[in-house]
C-alpha cells in the first residue's frame, strides 16, 4: 500500500504542476495537499507496516514529513496573497522545509561514517545561488538562500552517502536528495523569473514539482528501512 500511495503522490504532482499557470488557484491547493498528505500517509504506513519497533530514526524521519505537508500548505497560501507579501509566504514556507531537511539530515548523517570525497557537495548549490544572485540580484535574500542551499546540498551529501550502503534502503536513497536540489533550485528560480518577467515559466512548474514530490514519497518509503 505505501508504494500505491507514494506513486500516487507523484502522479498528482502533474496536475499541480499543469494548474500552476491558470487561474484555478483552489483546485490547483487542493491537488498540491492531496499529494503532500499521500506522502504523509505513506510514510505512517510504511512505519505501522516495521517488523521491528519503531525507533527514534522513524520518529524524526515522520516530523520531518509533517514539517514537508506544512510547508506545502504554507507556500500553497502563495497564489492568495498579494505580491508585496510573497516573500513572507516563501519565507514562512521554508522555514517549515528547512527543519524538515534537518531531521532527514540528521537521521541519515546516523547511518555511517561520511564518505569525505562527497564533502564537495555541499558547495555545489551555493555557487549556483551565486550566480543567481548576479543575475537577479537576490538582495536581502541572497544569506537565506545560502543557507538554504547549505542545508540542501549536505541532504544530497547524506542520501548518496547512505545509497552507497546498498540494500533495501540504499536504493531508496539514490535519488531523493538530489530531487530535492533540483526542486528548490527550479522554485527559486522560477520566483524570480516571475518577479522579473511579470509571469512564470509553465515547464519549471513541472520541473520543481515532479522531482518534489518524488523526493518525498522516496523518504516516505524508506521509513520501513530505518
Amino acid at each position: 500500500m505505501p508504494y500505491f500511495l507514494a506513486l500516487g503522490c507523484a502522479i498528482m504532482a502533474i496536475p499541480t504542476a499543469a494548474l500552476s499557470s491558470t487561474p484555478h488557484k483552489t483546485v490547483r491547493l487542493i491537488c498540491k495537499m492531496i499529494a503532500a498528505t499521500l506522502f504523509l500517509v505513506a510514510g505512517f504506513l510504511s512505519a505501522a507496516q516495521r517488523t521491528s519497533p519503531i525507533n527514534s530514526a522513524v520518529t524524526i524521519m515522520l516530523i520531518g514529513l509533517g514539517l514537508g505537508w506544512l510547508g506545502d500548505l504554507l507556500l500553497g497560501l502563495d497564489p492568495f496573497v498579494p505580491e508585496k507579501r510573497k516573500n513572507t509566504v516563501l519565507v514562512s514556507g521554508g522555514i517549515p522545509f528547512f527543519l524538515g531537511h534537518v531531521a532527514y539530515i540528521v537521521v541519515l548523517a546516523a547511518f555511517a561514517p561520511l564518505n569525505l570525497w562527497l564533502l564537495p557537495l555541499l558547495a555545489v548549490l551555493p555557487i549556483l545561488i551565486l550566480i543567481m544572485h548576479r543575475v537577479f540580484d537576490l538582495g536581502k535574500m541572497l544569506v537565506p538562500f545560502l543557507l538554504y542551499s547549505l542545508i540542501l546540498g549536505a541532504m544530497m551529501m547524506f542520501t548518496i552517502n547512505v545509497a552507497l550502503l546498498g540494500g533495501p534502503l540504499g536504493r531508496l536513497m539514490i535519488l531523493p536528495g538530489v530531487l530535492f536540489a533540483i526542486s528548490d533550485s527550479v522554485l527559486f528560480l522560477n520566483k524570480k523569473i516571475r518577479e522579473k518577467r511579470g509571469e512564470s515559466m509553465p515547464v519549471l512548474h513541472f520541473v520543481c514539482l515532479i522531482p518534489y514530490f518524488s523526493a518525498q514519497s522516496l523518504f516516505a518509503l524508506s521509513v520501513a528501512y530505518m
